[in-house]
């Protein structure tokens, strides 16, 4: 289990902490996706393509991820881990505060939902930076031992997130009539979303900074080359391994997290509160699914856990997903058997730490984890959206896919150790000067 030092339990229960607020900040959009499709677009748009126009601009906080993400990596890199961790979260907070107090289409116009989406993409910049600052500030506090359950405790405190906007969202819910949550009461849970995330702001301040960042920068020498030139000649093995696990980890957060309620509603005919309460349900089991994932992963090694768990994950999501109905006793036993089985992608983020140095670890991460989720996250919703009409189970399609790119994933890392031969927690060296260049 983790190490037992109190100050190491402090470090990542500030850290997991803020991330689930910063996370929090992120997706209560998605889950006021109705609310939003009535205030910001014509009232004579058609249900469906106010749906997709929304979506479109949930997408664009993924679209701008990869440009705020590597300029925060870069910052991270040369100037330290705790500087960016402190600033996605005020970035995160002032934009989210911004959406709770943005008029509505009746009110400007069109300028409506392009300030909206100006407000989205800034959120999109912060969220870029925050879950590759969180993998990799939290992965040089561990011990080498502990490293993939350090990960999946970050990944599972990101999802948490998820949990947190779908509690103040139902809160929001109940404590309006439908026609004052439509008019002003979806505003409500922005408002706390911001004020959450200047608490998390508060909390990151007293976190200290990574001691292999520290020891890397003691030893770095002027004549070093930038980061994301680093990343792009001399690691792209690395970065292809960590599209790919960022590919599988945004298809499983997306299809059974963020769209869930929307796919329930569309799909299956939930109710709007029904289909909260149910995505809020399986979250804490997908959180301890990913803690299950890293203690195995730490224990016989994450290719051999990816491999044998893809199999578990294809069957529980096809047969949650094969006999889902509102009127079904047995729902949320097999919603909570497929969440458990979805945390498999929580150690995704530790094959990321392992594959980039110290010294670009923070930028590789963040290249390539920003960049595949800012096109499946900006691809998957609207194209999601625009299929279901005429296939009702594409959902489910690419779950199956999803469950075998990990399978092939954890095949070819099992055979390939030396592709995730960094990351050796708090004691890592840094890269001796010839082998950075």
């Amino acid at each position: 289990m983790l190490d037992a030092q109190p100050r190491m339990h402090r470090l990542l229960a500030l850290s997991g902490i803020g991330g689930a607020l910063e996370f929090f900040d992120f997706v209560i959009f998605l889950f006021l996706a109705s609310e939003i499709s009535a205030n910001f677009f014509p009232p004579d748009t058609p249900a469906w393509v106010a749906d997709v126009q929304t979506l479109g601009i949930f997408a664009a906080g993924y679209v701008f991820r990869p440009l705020g993400g590597i300029v925060m990596a870069h910052v991270g890199d040369r100037y330290g881990r705790k500087r960016v961790f402190l600033f996605s979260i005020l970035l995160m907070a002032l934009s989210t505060f911004g959406i709770a107090l943005v008029p509505n289409y009746a009110q400007i116009g069109w300028l409506a939902p392009l300030s909206l989406l100006l407000l989205r993409s800034l959120q999109g910049a912060a969220i870029g930076g925050e879950a590759p600052g969180a993998w990799t500030f939290v992965s040089e506090h561990v011990p080498a031992r502990n490293l993939a359950l350090a990960c999946a405790f970050m990944s599972a405190s990101l999802i948490a997130g998820v949990l947190l906007a779908s509690l103040v969202t139902m809160a929001a819910q109940s404590a309006f009539t439908p026609a004052a949550m439509l008019d002003y009461g979806w505003r409500v849970p922005f408002a706390v979303a911001g004020s959450l995330g200047l608490l998390g702001a508060i909390l990151r301040h007293w976190l200290s900074e990574t001691p292999v960042f520290l020891r890397a920068r003691a030893e770095r020498h002027r004549s070093e080359p930038l980061p994301l030139a680093v990343v792009l000649r001399s690691h792209r093995a690395a970065l292809c391994i960590s599209v790919a696990a960022t590919w599988t980890l945004s298809a499983v957060v997306i299809v059974t997290t963020l769209m869930t309620p929307f796919i329930l509603q569309r799909q299956y005919g939930f109710e709007p509160g029904a289909s909260l309460a149910l995505s809020a349900f399986g979250i804490p089991f997908l959180c301890v699914g990913a803690l299950f994932a890293g203690v195995m992963s730490d224990r016989f090694g994450i290719g051999l856990y990816l491999m044998l768990a893809s199999l578990p994950f294809a069957a529980a999501n096809l047969l949650f997903y094969s006999d889902l109905a509102p009127e079904n006793g047995h729902t949320q036993l097999l919603l909570a058997l497929a969440s458990f089985f979805n945390g498999i992608v929580g150690v995704n983020a530790c094959l990321m730490v392992r594959a980039f140095p110290s010294n670009v670890r923070f930028t590789g991460i963040s290249l390539a984890y920003n960049v595949a989720f800012a096109i499946s996250g900006g691809l998957t919703p609207v194209a999601m959206a625009s299929i279901f009409p005429t296939e009702p189970m594409v959902h489910v399609y690419y779950l199956l896919l999803i469950a075998t790119g990990i399978g092939i994933l954890g095949a070819y890392v099992t055979r390939n150790p030396g592709v995730i031969r960094y990351g050796q927690g708090r004691d890592e060296k840094p890269l001796p000067a010839k082998a950075v260049h």
